[in-house]
């Protein structure tokens, strides 16, 4: 067993924890309140978060930092990410089994891409998905254990979403268990 499936409860703890450890930045969710811009600049800052978390600063959200370069992050992350919901869209389409499949891939497979994407930066990396696969299925008690606590997260700050105070909590912290994992099995 590695320290992933030996830690659960500590691990969801610290990831519980991740969004409150610099609180003051949870505010950057308002960002969502400006029209397109903001909502651009929240794509790129989410990245940043992700690419803070894989390459391990763990403690706090990261600074938002300038909002011109999170946006123009954003619109490339968009940009990117067309082909494959255009993909993923024609996969779902398919009669009988176009929805098993797209949901097999969602949970499985495009979030370890969307990660490897956002490190690697290239196009080829977001369909890379024979390595996604392999390493995904290689390591499938980790990642499962990955996504449930990924899973208790969202339903946690779901629930605090009632409050407001689970939006950015949510937002800002939804990848912290999956970078986790890619960051000990992306080779």
């Amino acid at each position: 067993m590695t320290k992933q499936t030996e830690d659960f409860g500590e691990s969801l703890k610290q990831g519980l924890k991740y969004p409150w450890n610099k609180a003051s930045r949870l505010w950057n969710i308002l960002w969502l309140i400006v029209p397109i811009f903001g909502w651009f600049a929240l794509i790129g800052y989410g990245k940043k978060i992700i690419r803070e978390l894989i390459s391990g600063k763990r403690k706090k959200i990261p600074m938002f930092g300038n909002p011109w370069v999170n946006f123009k992050q954003g619109v490339i992350v968009i940009v990117m990410f067309i082909p494959t919901m255009i993909a993923l869209g024609i996969i779902n389409m398919i009669p009988v089994v176009g929805g098993t499949l797209y949901m097999l891939i969602s949970i499985f497979i495009l979030p370890w891409l969307t990660m490897n994407f956002f490190i690697e930066e290239t196009f080829s990396s977001l369909w890379d998905v024979r390595k996604a696969f392999d390493i995904v299925f290689g390591n499938a008690m980790e990642y499962i254990i990955a996504y449930l606590k990924t899973l208790i997260y969202s339903v946690i700050y779901g629930l605090l979403s009632i409050v407001l105070i689970g939006i950015p909590c949510y937002t800002f912290g939804y990848f912290y268990f999956l970078t986790e994992f890619y960051s000990t099995y992306k080779k």
